[in-house]
């Protein structure tokens, strides 16, 4: 007491003692208020740029989706029970196209070839008619199609669905283009053109190697010798070119002879389609344009 009081200097001291530390502290606090702000910041940049990130892998996923739905609607594989084009798992899971009403897809891939196309009358008019599992007893034509509506048995179903293919319009289909290089089928095919044109060859096999000519698209060599009566040669040619199954015929000598007799030699194709598989993309989804563009450099250089 007796310092301070003999000092005139004593309590502007003590004042600047506190004011100094009343200062740290203050300093000390919006250091800290600094330090948690950037720590802030940084951490709304990142969850900024992770939220950006998700919500473009989660378009990618929902634009996927659409596209499985799409399709999955589109062909007619699986019953839209809701009529809102979205198919939910469970939905998905129970899901069998060989047991579906096709009725009940209108629209669909599935309807049109299963009940426009199955019940074509032009289409069934060039069908064949020499499957005997297609008639009943009485030689009247089996009604696949209400069979198959009508049973709820999958094993059934499954087995009115593959008489439908075989007795209705829809055979016209492999008839006109197979789905595999059948080369016994072919020669059948010929041979039933030259039994319904009178005339009789020879001899008949095929004439080379399958040759894939197009996407998709593959070809059977057929090599064509008709000698014979003009009529009855170019019956065989007309019967060739109405035949619902098509031979292109590439190169051709044709040449007369005594008697009325026209020789034919030629070289030509029939065409069957190969096996479609389903393609599916890959799609990357990049956080930047800058990333993506680093990504597609490094590709580049790793290819050379």
């Amino acid at each position: 007491m007796a310092d301070s009081d003999n000092n005139p200097n004593g309590p502007a001291i003590s004042k600047r003692i506190k004011i100094s530390k009343t200062q740290q502290e203050t300093l000390l606090i919006v250091l800290i208020a600094a330090v948690v702000l950037g720590i802030c910041g940084v951490l709304a940049v990142y969850f900024g740029k992770y939220i950006g990130f998700n919500s473009k892998v989660i378009e990618a996923k929902d634009s996927a989706i659409a596209d499985y739905e799409k399709t999955i609607q589109n062909i007619g594989l699986c019953k839209d029970s809701d009529r809102d084009g979205k198919f939910s798992d469970e939905e998905i899971r129970k899901c069998n196209p060989d047991t579906l009403d096709s009725n009940s897809m209108p629209g669909s891939l599935r309807y049109n070839v299963m009940v426009n196309m199955a019940n074509n009358t032009d289409l069934e008019s060039v069908a064949r008619d020499s499957q005997k599992d297609c008639y009943d007893s009485a030689g009247d034509k089996i009604d696949w199609q209400e069979k198959f509506d009508d049973t709820e048995n999958d094993e059934e179903k499954a087995r009115y669905l593959s008489m439908l293919k075989m007795c209705s319009a829809l055979r016209v289909v492999p008839d006109a283009l197979p789905a595999q290089a059948n080369e016994e089928a072919l020669m059948s095919s010929l041979n039933q053109i030259f039994n319904i044109s009178a005339w009789d060859p020879e001899a008949l096999s095929p004439s080379g190697n399958v040759v894939s000519s197009t996407e998709g698209l593959s070809t059977i060599p057929v090599s064509l010798s008709v000698e014979s009566k003009s009529d009855v040669t170019t019956t065989v040619l007309n019967n060739i070119e109405r035949s619902i199954r098509t031979f292109d015929l590439q190169t051709a000598t044709v040449s007369w002879s005594g008697n009325d007799s026209l020789s034919l030699q030629s070289q030509g194709v029939a065409y069957y389609t190969e096996d479609a598989d389903v393609v599916e993309t890959t799609k990357t989804v990049y956080a930047t344009n800058d990333a993506k563009k680093k990504t597609s450099q490094t590709s580049s250089s790793g290819s050379k």
